[in-house]
């Protein structure tokens, strides 16, 4: 199984349930590779990032107020 298609399994994988087949065969190419098993949770935190954003308002630009939420919300994630 090539890491291109286990980093399909995992994005599939925020947003269905992946067959038992799939989850298989993430688990399994993780054991072996540092990259992938790496991948997941970075995955899932940029995925909550781009939720913080498409939250917020979709003016042109951010106030000042807006910058510091955000800044706030990524250390908040950062710390979990």
């Amino acid at each position: 199984m090539n890491c291109e298609k286990i980093t399909y399994y995992i994005e599939k994988g925020f947003l269905t349930d992946l067959k038992i087949s799939e989850k298989l065969q993430v688990k399994l190419h993780k054991l072996y590779c540092q990259c992938c098993k790496n991948y997941a949770p970075d995955s899932d935190f940029i995925n909550q990032i781009l939720v913080l954003i498409c939250e917020e308002d979709t003016s042109e630009s951010l106030t000042d107020a807006e910058k510091q939420k955000l800044k706030d919300a990524l250390q908040k994630l950062g710390d979990s």
